[in-house]
């Protein structure tokens, strides 16, 4: 059924244009009653009028209406984003009438911080994700289910392997050395961390991204803010929820690596080049005795089918929810299992939740709730998969010729089949999430809160590193165990009043006194030559390069808020807000910050001119201004640190003394960041389009960064703040019902956002024209690659355009080079090839991403197929560079390419064992930031995220049984991913794949079950 428009008001009609039987007006007579949602839930501000005449009323705080002069007659209620109806009513009866929405997505809550508001009344940029839209993509991961899902939010993995983490950017790179992640608050705590919590217990994720709704959070929402609320009770019958799935997992795609034959070639074609010099030498000259073994008998070994295998995924939830009106309970627990497609990774997760909430009286509530998290990680050999690429197809498990196992390679490499068993980085988390409140409501409209909610966790961290690892390289074993206790806590104490003036005018007020403490301390032991396999449970057994090191960090922060929200009558919405923060982290004067925050509302669509188009169902123009903070510095950050004990000999006598690390600045203060927004939010032909268009600017000056210093201070550079940033862009969201009928249902989710980032002022900043054509006019930190004007990460790369043919041998020599090299742009053509030629190629974040979603429903049956696509980001392809001759010398073997000879002069790869003198030419700057050109790729994609294919059982067949609800369903995460050549994951090219894996493609089976 097509749901009604929420927005459409009636048009008040005059008497004479109605004739009606029931309605009497009676001097002294009142008709009285409440106006309620279908959960019995006031509405505030709702319509009340005496149908035929002008005779109205607007409900109060309570939902409470009063028609003074009507004995009987018949009402019409109407409430923005719910459905008008007329019911008779009569006075000295309960007259309440109950309205229905019209609109789901209007009526529909955001927690902005605080509180929380109706859609319909939201006034700053607000991003919402329900719990079955989390559901749906069948990850472990709450950020993971996400991608796609939200403009403005780019959202990217970690590392491939099972349990990593995902990296959340909201609206672009706001700072230029500290953190860019956005502050997560889970039920009401922030600091918290996203990827403990369950997808089954989450009811939605709330995502503030303009400095207006933000800035209620003041310190620390410079990046955004991401609001977890978990599932809690509900006054209904004792409900039991499962929900469980199996899966399978294999990579998406396989690196097209040499086989035997192929890498046969290539290390003749190296030993020509260099042994050679020109000609082609023998191959025991190239060879081990077990490797012309194998070429002899055409014997090879596919080294990433042997190692690698399908990985196994399980999870499974159960939830008991229900109460009274009296006290409200959810409790759950949860198991995710992940196998690694390469051995011995695993990530296993588990989650027990409890909630309960009583409210004895009407003046008073209560509540209290615990997370619980533990996961256990395995990471595996930290060369793991690089060696399985790296190693020759020549080589075996077992020599050819002795058919001894082998250990180590004449490459260097070891033997997989031994290190996988002999290294482990094992990562133990236990995660406690506690929140206690209390809510006295002593007057009419006023309620005090305060709530107490710690954070407490515990890491326990292990390596162990035998004799026959790449790390130890046979000479000994080692290993090292951190743990680390952090308790984060914050105190809020909340004050919130409503009152109306005049009836039509709404207000809402809060104020907020809240403390935060953050307290971590690790102790760090290592140790070396161990007597037997303990590995990191017994160090004290370890007899050599004994080691214990410990730490502690405390950080405070106080704060005071306030926010005053109104409403008139449906149309017209403001929020005002401001906080004050003292950080600890900053320096002496400077601790204290203020952030404001102002936003307003039009709702268009309630006036009265546009009635007459009825084919529009909600117009609102949004406007806001505000600002947030960030001290962006490690704690003690502003004193001077003093190093450990160092030794100092005068004449014959040592000294033990000490060493400043650090120079301090006691002028550190916050980084600010102020943003405008413009949104409009529309919804036309009863809902069947809707969406939302933002426009936003946001600067952010006072960064913290590092200036560069005199280095007769002793130092290069000091915390300060100085420079400016800027990010402006757009975000577009649309939902549209394409087919809607009785049995099929089709409809669409979009959305896509622009960001463009730039560096707006610096302190240090110098003409930079002198630095290579390139650079011409303009101003900046050359040091650094911070340029005005240019965006915080741009590349700085020499330009690859070919290959030196043997035609050109002559010029090819004024460079220093020869055939079957690569060639570089001697960009100024002064006959050199060096920094000054270097051009700007590119910058390293994306500035187009988005997603879209389709889902459709047929009967029972249910179909939803995701996608996500990024463009317009260049990086340094770290796989291409580590497996595509760049860094062979023979002894690895590559991807399988089209590269130089004198018989197959091509212009895309140089001869192997001749490669140039520019190859991986960094700079002083590093190579994420500078090199040739021909080691980047872009990071476009597109991705198919996840298809999705369900079916309900009909209610008929679960009649007489216990069950109430029972689907079942198949799903394919990222069965598809497009992207430049050479990139096997976008999300990580810059990583060595020792510290990743690729992406998987996974196969799961699972049922949702209601008892």
């Amino acid at each position: 059924m097509i749901i009604a428009s929420a927005l459409t008001m009636v048009t008040l009609p005059s008497f004479a244009e109605n004739n009606f039987a029931v309605q009497n007006v009676q001097q002294d007579a009142k008709v009285k009653g409440q106006v309620t949602d279908v959960n019995g839930e006031p509405i505030i501000g709702a319509t009340v009028t005496l149908k035929g005449t002008n005779k109205r009323a607007v409900t109060d705080l309570d939902g409470n209406y009063v028609l003074p002069n009507v004995a009987k007659g018949v009402v019409v209620v109407s409430y923005v984003g719910y459905k008008t109806t007329e019911q008779a009513v009569s006075a000295g009866k309960n007259n309440t009438i109950k309205i229905e929405e019209a609109n789901g997505l209007l009526n529909e809550v955001v927690v902005v911080g605080y509180g929380a508001v109706k859609k319909s009344d939201l006034t700053g940029a607000v991003a919402s994700v329900s719990t079955k839209d989390l559901v749906a993509t069948g990850l472990a991961s709450a950020a993971g289910a996400m991608q796609g899902a939200v403009s403005g939010v780019n959202i990217q993995r970690s590392s491939g392997k099972p349990g990593s983490s995902y990296n959340i950017l909201i609206r672009g790179l706001n700072t230029i050395n500290g953190s860019t992640s956005p502050l997560i608050v889970i039920d009401g705590v922030p600091g918290a961390q996203l990827e403990n919590i369950n997808l089954d217990d989450i009811e939605k994720i709330d995502i503030l991204k303009d400095a207006s709704s933000t800035a209620i959070y003041g310190s620390r929402a410079t990046n955004g803010v991401v609001i977890v609320t978990t599932k809690k009770g509900a006054n209904r019958a004792l409900q039991v929820s499962y929900s469980g799935s199996v899966g399978f997992k294999d990579y998406w795609y396989k690196p097209d690596m040499m086989n035997g034959e192929q890498y046969v070639r290539l290390a003749r074609e190296y030993g020509r080049a260099t042994k050679g010099k020109g000609q082609y030498v023998d191959d025991s000259a190239l060879f081990s005795s077990s490797e012309l073994k194998a070429i002899e008998t055409g014997t090879y070994t596919d080294w990433f089918d042997e190692m690698t295998s399908t990985g196994f995924i399980t999870s499974h939830s159960l939830s008991v929810t229900g109460g009274t009106d009296k006290v409200k309970y959810a409790t759950s627990v949860g198991f995710y299992d992940e196998d690694g497609t390469l051995d011995p990774q695993f990530y296993r997760r588990y989650n027990v939740r409890a909630a309960v909430d009583a409210q004895p009286n009407k003046y008073v509530k209560f509540g209290a709730s615990i997370y619980a998290t533990h996961s256990d990680q395995e990471t595996g050999n930290e060369d793991g998969l690089q060696t399985v690429l790296r190693l020759r197809p020549t080589y075996g498990r077992y020599n050819y010729v002795t058919g001894e196992e082998e250990l180590k390679y004449g490459s260097g490499q070891w033997n997989p089949y031994v290190t996988q068993k002999n290294q482990s980085w094992r990562y133990k988390k236990y995660d406690a999430l506690m929140n206690a409140y209390i809510e006295i409501d002593p007057i009419k409209n006023l309620s005090l809160r305060t709530t107490f909610s710690p954070d407490i966790r515990f890491v326990d961290y292990g390596m162990w590193a035998d004799k026959y690892t790449k790390r130890m390289q046979g000479s000994t074993n080692m290993a090292w165990n951190e743990r680390t206790t952090t308790t984060n806590w914050v105190w809020d104490n909340l004050a919130n009043y409503k009152f109306d003036v005049a009836k039509d005018h709404h207000f809402d007020v809060t104020g907020v006194f809240s403390m935060t403490k953050y307290v971590s301390d690790n102790l760090h032991g290592e140790a070396r030559t161990f007597s037997f396999d303990s590995h990191w449970y017994a160090l004290q057994n370890g007899s050599a390069n004994i080691k214990l090191s410990s730490g502690y960090t405390q950080t405070s922060l106080l704060s005071y808020l306030g926010r005053l929200n109104y409403n008139y009558k449906g149309k017209y919405l403001a929020t005002l807000s401001y906080r004050e923060d003292g950080s600890s982290k900053l320096a002496k004067g400077n601790k204290w910050g203020g952030f404001f925050a102002a936003a307003l509302a039009w709702r268009i669509s309630e006036e009265n001119f546009m009635k007459q188009f009825e084919w529009i169902d909600n117009l609102k123009l949004r406007v806001s201004l505000g600002q947030s903070g960030n001290d962006n510095v490690s704690a003690y950050q502003t004193q001077g640190q003093i190093s450990g004990a160092k030794y100092y000999t005068f004449g014959t006598t040592d000294v033990i003394g000490n060493v400043p690390n650090n120079l301090r600045n006691m002028d550190l203060g916050w980084e600010r960041t102020t943003e405008y927004n413009i949104g409009l939010d529309f919804a036309f032909l009863r809902s069947r389009i809707s969406g939302t268009f933002e426009f936003y600017n946001r600067e952010t000056k006072d960064l913290i960064m590092n200036k560069t210093v005199p280095i007769t201070s002793g130092y290069g550079s000091v915390k300060a703040n100085v420079g400016s940033v800027r990010n402006r862009g757009f975000e577009f969201t649309l939902n549209t019902v394409n087919i809607e009928n009785k049995n099929f249902r089709w409809s669409t989710s979009f959305n896509i956002a622009h960001n463009k980032n730039e560096i707006i002022d610096l302190q240090y900043k110098e003409d930079l024209s002198s630095r290579g054509k390139s650079m011409e006019g303009m101003l900046g930190d050359y040091a650094n690659l911070w340029i005005i004007g240019q965006p915080i990460d741009i590349n700085y790369n020499l330009k690859t355009i070919g290959v030196w043919q043997l035609d050109e041998a002559e010029e090819a020599a004024k460079y220093g080079c020869k055939p079957g090299q690569y060639k570089v742009l001697d960009l100024n053509g002064d006959g050199a090839i060096n920094d000054a030629d270097r051009v700007i190629d590119g910058k390293r974040t994306p500035s187009l991403t988005g997603g879209m979603t389709n889902n459709l429903v047929y009967k029972n049956f249910d179909l939803s197929i995701g996608s996500a696509f990024q463009t317009g980001a260049r990086l340094r392809n770290q796989f291409l560079v580590s497996y595509c001759l760049e860094n062979n010398n023979m002894n690895l073997n590559n991807l399988n390419r089209n590269y130089w000879t004198p018989e197959n002069p091509t212009n895309e790869w140089a001869q192997p064992g001749n490669m140039g003198t520019y190859r991986g030419k960094a700079g002083p700057w590093g190579n994420q930031k500078s090199d040739v050109s021909h080691t980047m790729s872009s990071s476009d994609f597109f991705r198919i995220t996840q298809v999705t294919l369900g079916y309900t059982l009909p209610k008929s067949w679960l009649a007489g049984i216990f069950l109430s609800n029972v689907r079942l369903y198949a799903m394919l995460q990222n069965p598809l991913l497009l992207t430049a050549d050479f990139v096997y994951y976008p999300e990580q090219l810059t990583q060595n794949v020792a510290g990743t894996d690729f992406m998987t493609t996974n196969m799961i089976f699972g049922v949702n079950v209601s008892f």
